[in-house]
């Protein structure tokens, strides 16, 4: 699987095929609710610097008019949301990832979407595993009521 969101577009080698599997909203994580614009001035929280999570951050914020203050790196979505709740910042977190957040964290949907995709060898889509493999994640997305890509 690859995943891209709005501000960091997928790139993938001439060898992968990718096939849409399901999309998300990324919500803003904070104590209150709020908009990028209104965390001009708040510490943030992002993944590790090269990660899909940490440019994200970046360029949504940029795409705001700043540049986030970033004050903690973590990798773990549960590890972002237990130190928003511990007023040590604000984090973008993906559906996915925003279950059951702690006590006190404010979980604001934004215009900014995850995307995550299927990548397989190009030419292998229809051998047996890869189409059982794509079969059953596709299955999943459709037992889980979660939202499946239009692109």
């Amino acid at each position: 699987m690859v995943q891209e969101y709005d501000h960091v577009p997928l790139t993938v080698g001439p060898g992968v095929e990718t096939e849409p599997l399901l999309e998300e909203t990324v919500h803003l994580a904070a104590l209150d609710a709020g908009s990028l614009a209104d965390r001009r001035d708040a510490p943030w929280i992002a993944g590790t610097p090269g990660t899909l999570c940490h440019t994200l951050t970046v360029r949504a914020c940029e795409a705001a008019g700043y540049a986030p203050a970033i004050r903690h790196h973590a990798d773990d979505f549960g590890a972002v949301l237990a130190l928003v709740a511990a007023g040590q910042g604000v984090a973008l977190v993906p559906d996915l990832a925003a279950g059951n957040p702690p006590t006190g964290v404010v979980l604001t949907p934004l215009a900014i979407r995850r995307r995550t995709s299927l990548a397989y060898r190009r030419g292998s889509r229809s051998h047996p595993e890869v189409a059982a493999a794509r079969e059953a994640l596709h299955a999943a997305v459709a037992a889980a009521g979660l939202s499946r890509t239009t692109g």
